[in-house]
């Protein structure tokens, strides 16, 4: 029998990291205030259909209703075994159309024919059809005293709020690592697996909040190392399911924290030669940098979701990264891999926003440039900032609206404004955030605003968007404009060149603080 299987809990004190389910529940149970109708929802393998189970041999058992059902009377164990009539279990999956739910509708005004409710646990419950749910709400509507709904989820915005709103509700949380780890070797210890704490991190990272992943991937893992007659250990987990990127991820942080554009280049080829998918090592990238960032904010948060030893490396280099440097780490890193789901180049594009980030010396545009000033205040100085800073230049006239035909709107207003109108953008739509971020206003005629691309490919992705561009822009200047879209790469490359021009204040006030310390 599969580990998961096996170690299915069979109480809720056995089920790990749900402990608010499973307080509430058990508090429904002991004062007897059942409900008829209940929603699960939460990732894979946290434990709701297990939950579900758990729950209808507390209402059957014989010494019950109860929290903590015995297991062993007749109608536990025919619970456990899959027998007993009066316990349905549904897939919504292949069962969701209208005739399988009229059939369930027709069956469940009949009473129970042994036990002491009819329980229905319904697993992917948001599978139902429409026609489907309508017929089910019919149930939940006028549902008989004799029956009890239980419906897992995994996606409960999708289930209709009619259903949602006759059900009491409760939310599976993704397993912590640290919780998952300790689990996993208490059943690794009982099981006689040899493994050690690396092997299990690695497997609790990869399982992504599901213990049902991490024991499947366990017991992978020791079949395995049994054929190999070795020790499981990480790099045993590597060579099972493939590297994770996380060790070459730790290295490239490394790199990038000490401004290493060579070393961060190579780990990138190791990586690439190794087989890792490039997409996936900056995914686990941006992990390493959440961690940091987590670990100056509230490192008490960090060791609850998180492997003592990422927790101590994330404070370690939480020391010496500035806060405003792991932000711009993490935005520089996130377009990267957005533009690799888009089918950019993974390598090129994971190489560019490393060098970005680790020659931001270098980088005119005034997001880098924003990011060394915030770095360069966080250090502090003898005296408050505010009495060093230089005196505001003084506040330029608006800009006086020209006759019909010629220019409104100045090139340096709106580049100044571009990061606004990119914001405003990317608010309501998250995948303009890659495209935009390759942008750049290269000219202003009338009422048209030219954007640079360097490929065409960006350009397509922003054209049936141009629209809400139009409107983000029209929103921060409260001028109406077109958008033009314009493919050159040496175009691209000198209207980058001309943001410089947006920035003199900027740069003056960068140079007085630098100055300053």
């Amino acid at each position: 029998m599969s580990l998961y299987r096996a170690w299915r809990p069979k109480s809720f004190s056995e089920l790990v990291g749900q402990d608010a389910v499973v307080r509430t529940l058990t508090s429904a149970l002991a004062t007897g205030k059942l409900a008829h109708a209940y929603l699960f929802s939460g990732p894979r393998g946290s434990g709701k259909t297990s939950a579900a189970k758990i729950l209808a041999r507390c209402i059957e058992c014989v010494a019950g209703p109860t929290p903590t059902p015995d297991n062993t009377c007749e109608n536990c164990r025919a619970i456990l075994d899959g027998t007993a009539l009066d316990v349905v279990e549904i897939d919504a999956a292949s069962n969701r159309g209208i005739d399988e739910i009229r059939a369930l509708r027709d069956a469940v005004k009949f009473a129970p024919s042994a036990m002491r409710m009819k329980v229905y646990i319904i697993d992917e419950a948001h599978m139902l059809t429409k026609e489907g749910a309508n017929a089910f709400l019919r149930t939940l509507e006028e549902p008989p005293p004799h029956a009890v709904f239980i419906l897992a989820t995994t996606e409960p915005e999708r289930i209709p709020v009619t259903i949602l709103s006759r059900c009491q509700r409760y939310a599976f949380s993704r397993i912590s690592i640290p919780v998952m780890i300790e689990r996993m070797h208490e059943i690794a210890k009982s099981e006689s697996i040899r493994i050690d704490d690396a092997a299990l991190a690695a497997i609790a990272y990869r399982a992504d909040g599901g213990l049902r992943d991490g024991l499947t991937m366990l017991e992978q893992a020791a079949a395995y190392a049994v054929a190999t007659e070795g020790r499981i250990d990480a790099k045993t987990i590597a060579l099972a399911f493939g590297s994770a990127g996380r060790e070459q991820a730790a290295a490239l942080l490394d790199a990038v924290a000490a401004k290493d554009a060579s070393s961060a280049l190579r780990v990138i080829e190791e990586a690439s030669d190794a087989g890792i998918e490039l997409a996936v090592l900056t995914r686990s990238l941006i992990a390493e940098f959440r961690n940091v960032l987590v670990a100056r904010i509230d490192p008490e948060l960090l060791a609850r979701d998180a492997a003592p030893e990422d927790v101590e490396r994330a404070n370690e280099r939480a020391a010496y990264l500035p806060q405003a440097r792991i932000v711009r780490a993490l935005r520089v890193l996130s377009d990267a891999l957005a533009l690799m789901r888009s089918g950019a180049n993974a390598r090129l594009e994971l190489e560019t926003a490393l060098l970005r980030f680790i020659l931001a010396g270098e980088d005119p545009t005034l997001d880098a440039l924003a990011a060394r000033v915030a770095t360069l205040e966080e250090r502090g100085v003898e005296q408050p900032l505010e009495e060093k800073r230089p005196q505001a230049p003084p506040v330029r006239p608006a800009p006086r609206v020209k006759p019909e035909g010629e220019t409104a709107v100045s090139l340096q207003r709106v580049r100044a404004a571009w990061q606004s109108i990119r914001a405003k953008a990317e608010g309501e739509r998250q995948s303009l955030r890659a495209p935009l971020s390759r942008a750049v206003v290269e000219a202003v005629e009338g009422s048209t605003v030219t954007l640079a691309l360097p490929e065409a490919w960006i350009a397509e992705s922003l054209k049936e968007h141009a629209k809400l561009i139009e409107r983000a822009i029209e929103n921060i200047l409260g001028i109406p404009m077109t958008v033009r879209l314009r493919v050159d790469g040496t175009v691209h490359a000198k209207a980058l060149q001309g943001e410089r021009e947006s920035s003199d204040e900027l740069f003056d006030y960068a140079s007085e603080v630098i100055r300053e310390r």
